[in-house]
């Protein structure tokens, strides 16, 4: 017999395997409502990549949308290991999709211009002070090499910090105050 987890109850669980993942880090976990209700999105500030907190996420999703088809794909079923001699239970999440979104403090920005400063070909190019304020009045390059990854859509001094942060953990990074 199959156990069906409500989006709210799902949200519970991803809640509590991001904290247990990302001690330290908050994540803001919100159902969609309406016509999306068996959505759900997931934000959080610096902190882990997307990468990192979607292959958690993605492990509660009943079903995942496909765009060639315009349509779902069923994830099917998962088991679940009982508690002492408890039986293990086949559940299935009633959630559709999880979208995640990082977003960046002046701690992340500041971390990148370090990166850009240390391990960049334009370490000359200051975009950012120590605290993370954005210089007024920076040339930005046409491209740019940071991090061991070519960056060549650049249109402000934040798209330049979230392509180099993509792949960067800022776990570590706190949030200046």
């Amino acid at each position: 017999m199959t156990d069906y987890i409500s989006t709210k109850d799902t949200a519970k669980l991803v809640r509590g395997a991001l904290k247990s993942a990302f001690p330290g880090v908050k994540f803001s976990v919100r159902m969609s409502s309406g016509t999306a209700s068996a959505w759900m999105r997931v934000q959080w500030d610096d902190g882990p990549t997307t990468r990192e907190v979607d292959a958690i996420t993605t492990r509660f999703e009943g079903r995942k949308f496909n765009s060639m088809t315009d349509g779902y794909d069923d994830a099917g079923t998962v088991l679940v290991a009982g508690q002492g001699d408890q039986m293990p239970r086949e559940i299935r999440y009633s959630c559709d999709g999880i979208n995640t979104q990082r977003d960046y403090t002046a701690a992340g920005y500041a971390a990148a211009q370090k990166i850009i400063s240390t391990d960049s070909d334009h370490k000359d190019l200051v975009l950012f002070t120590a605290e993370g304020e954005k210089v007024a009045g920076a040339v930005l390059p046409a491209s740019i090499y940071a991090n061991g990854h070519y960056h060549d859509y650049i249109y402000s001094p934040e798209s330049i910090a979230q392509a180099i942060l993509h792949h960067v953990n800022l776990c570590t990074v706190r949030a200046s105050k």
